[in-house]
């Protein structure tokens, strides 16, 4: 008797200890389909404090790569991300790239949980090229509930510390936080701040 006991009592620890796991756990992200759209409601701080919704339609997915048409957006009218990850690759504008990571941006990878961290490194062009160089930073996770949408999120925060530029301490890049939501993985906010693109911004996902 003792040991039938002791043996349902083991499993209930690994079944508390997995339920734990996965509660804290994100083992991949939202996949979006062709012609699905997303809205975000852009606030921005820098270069001037403005509000407006930003819409988003995945046209086409390649060789890896999903290609979204932007509309309301100053700042692109088509992105490319990451299809595994989500990153950001490149930013289009009128035709002309405004901007690109290569092979992509750092701060998503997946499976994704509780107490991650971990050093990426990208190479980062901008305006034809005349800027380029080499990014990297440190990324940790900790859970966080955000209010949003009239509703509580339960999500895994993802923190960029430590941002190189060239191998030196990048002074511009100040922050780039994002919210991913434990239950589905999908990406539910942002708050980004590079001063020296006078760019500041806080991104709310739209449901």
């Amino acid at each position: 008797m003792k040991i039938i006991k002791t043996l349902l009592l083991l499993v209930l620890i690994q079944l508390i200890n997995t339920h734990t796991l996965c509660a804290n756990e994100i083992i991949d992200r939202y996949r979006y389909n062709l012609d699905d759209a997303i809205s975000y409601s852009i606030e921005t701080i820098l270069p001037n404090k403005s509000k407006y919704i930003s819409v988003s339609k995945l046209i086409e997915i390649k060789d890896g790569q999903e290609i979204w048409n932007v509309t309301n957006s100053p700042s692109a009218d088509k992105r490319i991300y990451d299809r595994l990850t989500g990153s950001w690759i490149a930013s289009f504008k009128d035709g002309n790239e405004v901007a690109r990571a290569i092979p992509h941006n750092g701060g998503l990878k997946f499976p994704l949980k509780k107490g991650d961290k971990w050093t990426q490194s990208w190479t980062f062009t901008a305006a034809g090229g005349l800027v380029s160089g080499k990014s990297e930073a440190n990324f940790k996770v900790k859970t966080d509930t955000i209010k949003a949408n009239n509703k509580k999120y339960k999500t895994l925060k993802v923190e960029m510390k430590n941002p190189l530029w060239n191998s030196e301490k990048d002074r511009n890049w100040k922050k780039e936080v994002r919210w991913i939501e434990i239950s589905t993985g999908r990406v539910i906010k942002v708050h980004f701040k590079n001063i020296g693109f006078k760019m500041e911004y806080i991104a709310t996902l739209l449901e």
